[in-house]
């Protein structure tokens, strides 16, 4: 794959989302579905004149409030209520969270009814790779996986216009993965996901022709 100008590269999956916000001091930043430990969040809260984070889990929410200083929490679940506020946002966050909906496209319409025209957002999916016929959270969780002309094609039927698309992680994201269920399963502890190799990713580093996931930002028309 060619190099892009204003590329997000960085040394982790959390530092690339980032990249890919680009958290401007003027912008209202929407964040779906929320993490143990939020950390898109910590990074970008004080960078922005609003965040607001949406999960249906109450019990997440109020674990990772301890966490956040400026962030807006709410319990809201975008598959039956509609958007807080019409053409509101700058950009909108929606990662892990498609491939557990069982209707994508309204989610990624509710998405276009939120942000202002000419606003962003940014989805994480997985790949439809062979390597995730052995992640149990495919089975257990999720509705779908994803090719790339498949999530290209959701996106743009929604009305947005795609800048950027790469393809990320290795087989380490299993081995996070596993770890991740240990933590949160068995021995009921909170820890960063990525705990499991501490070098830098390099698929962050650059555009890739495979991956375990699917990361991308669209511009709505």
């Amino acid at each position: 794959m060619n190099k892009e100008s204003n590329a997000p590269f960085a040394s982790d999956r959390i530092n690339y989302l980032v990249n890919l916000i680009a958290p401007q001091k003027n912008e209202k930043i929407l964040n779906i579905g929320i993490s143990n430990i939020p950390e898109v969040e910590m990074k970008i809260e004080e960078k922005v004149a609003e965040c607001i984070t949406l999960d249906f889990d109450e019990k997440k929410l109020k674990g990772a409030q301890k966490f956040l200083k400026k962030t807006t929490l709410l319990k809201y679940d975008i598959t039956s209520q509609p958007p807080l506020k019409q053409e509101y946002f700058d950009t909108i966050v929606i990662v892990e969270v498609l491939e557990h909906l069982k209707d994508d496209r309204a989610a990624l319409r509710w998405i276009a009814k939120s942000l202002k025209k000419g606003g962003k957002v940014i989805i994480g999916v997985p790949n439809d790779h062979l390597l995730h016929y052995i992640n149990p959270v495919k089975y257990a969780e999720h509705e779908r996986h994803y090719s790339n002309s498949m999530i290209k094609k959701r996106v743009e039927e929604a009305g947005f216009k795609i800048e950027h698309f790469n393809l990320v992680e290795n087989i380490y994201l299993l081995g996070n993965l596993y770890i991740h269920l240990v933590n949160k399963f068995i021995l009921r502890r909170q820890r960063p996901f990525q705990t499991f190799i501490k070098s830098p990713n390099k698929t962050y580093h650059q555009l890739n022709d495979s991956g375990l996931d699917i990361l991308l930002s669209a511009r709505k028309k």
